[in-house]
């Protein structure tokens, strides 16, 4: 079982506030960022899950945060809500910000996993550890979500290439 999934009994609702929605997207309209959706109840629940795709909200089903909102929550805030004050919101948007990249390669990474050759498992495993571990990047700047993705997938492949893939054709 993966390391990297989402549990959202164990969030904020944190993926409905943070990003920006907009009609170009596939929404009935727009939502600025940081603003929380209007279909968030009280208790950080989507009051509209059963029936998003339907009303418009389809996209929100193929979103995954792979756990980043939950160990933000969690970890990061001790079960805080980014509702308990204006200042708590703002600690809680910027760590979204600066680990949900982290989340998404470490991700990719573990996914990577059963497809290279047992020794290079270490390296991905290593750089997972890298990407999660909070006292190297405390103090750093959020990443670059673009970049980091580019640089993750070129990891991979440069594991891949090295012709060390036994279990199975590149494509």
């Amino acid at each position: 079982m993966s390391r990297f999934m989402s549990d959202c009994g164990r969030c904020c609702g944190l993926c409905c506030i943070v990003p920006g929605y907009l009609r170009e997207q596939g929404f009935p309209r727009d939502k600025p960022a940081h603003q929380p959706c209007n279909h968030l109840d009280g208790s950080a629940r989507c009051t509209i899950h059963a029936e998003r795709a339907a009303r418009g909200f389809g996209a929100c089903g193929g979103f995954d945060c792979h756990g980043a909102g939950q160990w933000i929550t969690q970890q990061l805030f001790a079960g805080a809500s980014w509702r308990d004050s204006a200042n708590t919101a703002r600690a809680m948007t910027a760590a979204w910000h600066r680990w949900l990249p982290c989340f998404q390669a470490a991700a990719l990474l573990e996914a990577a996993i059963p497809m290279v050759p047992d020794g290079a498992v270490a390296t991905l495993r290593e750089r997972i550890e890298a990407l999660l571990d909070m006292a190297s990047v405390a103090n750093a700047p959020a990443a670059d979500p673009l970049a980091l993705q580019r640089e993750t997938v070129a990891l991979i492949r440069s594991l891949l290439r090295q012709g060390l893939c036994a279990r199975g054709p590149l494509r």
